[in-house]
């Protein structure tokens, strides 16, 4: 079997799926590859595993921004996220982390929407996927704040990583499995989180929303999707071993140590979830400038 990825390595999916993926071999029974195909913003992933045979060989890890901002942002989309699919099941959800390079002379929220108000388009912050959820919170809070930053586009998650340890760029929203390590180590600075609540795994770090900017929310999250025609029985034996990896203590742990919340459900839960997902975020992606 093949798990496909839309992302490159070092991204939230690439982390979430090494994790739940030996679970999930065990559940199974059978061994599970990952491919990772970035490119085309996961479209290109997509669409691999939306023409694959419909047989439960071929399985794609469905982001936020692959499901459920694609639809709005892409005008020829060459996959429906509803229709070319058959959901498995919700794996997990995660706020962003806002980070700066400790260099900078900011230590808050309202220190860096002063900081770039004040010298326009001088912040530069870092993103790897044009429309996905790291982007997606940048524009927001560009828009929510009325302040704008340059945006530097990478090819690899890693690179980012990099510039933004250096300080070549300033600041990033990014997945917290990756970013609150590199706080706790010093190496960036936190200055807020994106969901509507602070996390478990660090709550000392407040909101974005709590920072002075109320209503401001954004939080990825990973579901795992089959080709449309999949039969029903091979999607319920997918969704059992999903259920029963996510119920892995080690897995729970680790999830919820790097601010991550396990999921799970039915596959018509997820598919309900992805159609709220569509419908939320088309409203919100109107509200600003194109983000591709």
């Amino acid at each position: 079997m093949r798990l496909v990825l839309g992302c490159s390595p070092g991204s939230a999916s690439d982390q979430v799926a090494r994790l739940i993926v030996p679970a999930l071999s065990s559940a199974l029974g059978r061994d599970i590859h990952i491919e990772l195909e970035p490119g085309s913003n996961g479209a290109d992933a997509a669409c691999d595993v939306a023409t694959a045979r419909a047989d439960g060989e071929t399985l794609f890890m469905a982001t936020l921004g692959t499901h459920a901002l694609a639809p709005h942002l892409e005008e020829n989309l060459p996959y429906d996220p509803l229709h070319h699919f058959a959901p498995v099941a919700l794996v997990a959800t995660a706020p962003l982390l806002l980070t700066c390079h400790p260099s900078l002379p900011i230590s808050s929220v309202s220190d860096l929407v002063e900081v770039a108000r004040n010298e326009p388009r001088t912040v530069t912050y870092g993103t790897s996927a044009i429309g996905g959820a790291s982007h997606l919170a940048a524009e927001l809070f560009q828009h929510m704040t009325g302040i704008e930053m340059r945006h530097a586009r990478f090819d690899h998650t890693d690179r980012l990583y990099e510039d933004l340890e250096a300080g070549r760029i300033a600041v990033s929203f990014n997945n917290m499995m990756s970013m609150l390590p590199r706080c706790k180590s010093k190496a960036l600075r936190a200055l807020g989180v994106t969901g509507a609540r602070r996390s478990t795994a660090a709550e000392e770090i407040p909101t974005i929303a709590e920072s002075g900017l109320p209503g401001y929310e954004v939080s990825n999250w990973l579901g795992i999707v089959a080709p449309r025609r999949t039969p029903a029985p091979i999607v319920g034996e997918l969704n059992t071993a999903v259920g029963k990896a996510l119920a892995n203590a080690t897995i729970v742990e680790t999830f919820r140590a790097a601010g991550v919340t396990p999921c799970g459900g039915s596959p018509q839960a997820f598919f309900d979830f992805i159609t709220r997902e569509i419908g939320r975020w088309g409203p919100i992606v109107a509200r600003f400038h194109d983000v591709r």
